[in-house]
């Protein structure tokens, strides 16, 4: 299982321009030869505080998403904001190779102007059972008791964070390490640039690999 973490460059809402950086830096990661692809939060539109338009393209953005993986071959993992009735949830997906969407999350820990996910669901695939949380979910308690009860083999993570002193410091990876030893399951962390980065922990907590800036982490497991 190969899998190629992407800390994108988004331009907030400008879907084109994203489009096209997207479609450079898949091409990039399909060189490696990956089993997943798997990029930051919000990933084609960006977020600018409570505009909530980007959602208006979500079935533009699947079926995009979903005709590339099924031309190469690869799941795709990747957020995006998702409208509901009356709700904006902030979301992620896994497309499977055949293009078809195989999982959903629905974001826990949002403040009130979005709706919030309550469950924690599973996909199985040839390598396992993946899942799926976004960022802060990382440090929602009610994810543990979620993650104990479905046991995924794998966690994927979008993430879009940037802290106050604009890079990402030595306590932020032992935050995310402490985290990931609650959960108890290995770990993908792929956040949004700038600052970017993207991180694979053990079970355990212990990191694996890591990535800075735009640099693609490659991680494939068994070699490292």
């Amino acid at each position: 299982m190969k899998v190629a973490l992407i800390p994108m460059r988004v331009e907030v809402g400008n879907f084109e321009a994203n489009w096209r950086e997207f479609k450079k830096r898949f091409k990039e990661a399909l060189e490696h030869g990956p089993d997943f692809v798997v990029f930051p939060e919000y990933y084609l539109m960006g977020f600018r505080e409570w505009d909530f338009s980007g959602a208006e393209l979500y079935n533009e953005i699947v079926r995009r998403v979903s005709t590339l993986a099924r031309k190469y071959g690869v799941y795709v993992i990747f957020g995006l904001l998702e409208p509901y009735k009356n709700c904006t949830y902030n979301s992620a997906l896994l497309i499977g190779r055949d293009g078809r969407v195989l999982l959903k999350h629905r974001k826990f820990q949002e403040p009130m102007e979005f709706c919030t996910g309550n469950t924690v669901k599973t996909a199985q695939t040839e390598f396992g059972k993946v899942a799926i949380i976004i960022c802060g979910d990382l440090y929602n308690k009610r994810i543990v008791k979620w993650i104990r009860r479905k046991r995924p083999d794998y966690i994927f993570v979008p993430m879009e964070y940037s802290p106050e002193g604009g890079e990402i410091a030595v306590e932020d990876i032992e935050a995310m390490s402490e985290r990931v030893r609650l959960l108890g399951v290995r770990t993908f962390i792929v956040n949004a640039h700038s600052p970017g980065g993207a991180w694979v922990f053990e079970g355990n907590g212990e990191l694996l690999a890591q990535s800075r800036g735009e640099e693609i982490l490659i991680y494939e497991l068994g070699k490292g």
